[in-house]
């Protein structure tokens, strides 16, 4: 049942976001072509260095579920639903809730979307994105069912 994922960007969006960032660099190079590469292999290093510190972390263990800095005990568990692209802007756009909680990176490639039962929580589900959103669904239903 344990589930450990990062959800981080992937490599050619890293390569973009360094070439993008470094691109600020480039307003220096009238003035100095080796201050203008430093500055630009600076920005793109920070810019990259920046999206991999914001990837959030995914975890399922017997203690719970822990989608960034969020965590809940497997007792306040629902039901557990993958979500397809289609079905997670309907999720996020039109269906939406303005009580759930959304751990959300648009570069991955699906979305689980897990009901609340807990009585005293507000929040309805959580959306959380992942990269691999059929292994989480399934770690989360174990979860689940493993449960007194």
């Amino acid at each position: 049942m344990p589930y450990h994922e990062r959800v981080q960007p992937s490599i050619p969006l890293l390569v973009f976001a360094a070439l993008a960032g470094g691109s600020f660099g480039l307003i220096l190079l009238p003035l100095s072509t080796l201050t203008a590469a430093a500055v630009a292999t600076g920005l793109g290093a920070a810019t990259v260095a920046l999206a991999l510190l914001a990837s959030p972390r995914i975890e399922v263990d017997a203690a719970g579920f822990r989608a960034g800095s969020a965590r809940i005990e497997p007792e306040f568990l629902g039901e557990v639903s993958v979500l397809d692209r289609e079905r997670l802007r309907a999720v996020l756009g039109v269906e939406a809730d303005a009580r759930a909680h959304l751990c959300h990176r648009a570069y991955a490639t699906g979305a689980v979307k897990v009901g609340i039962v807990d009585p005293r929580d507000p929040t309805p589900y959580w959306v959380v994105s992942s990269n691999r959103p059929d292994e989480l669904a399934a770690a989360l239903t174990e979860l689940v069912q493993s449960r007194p």
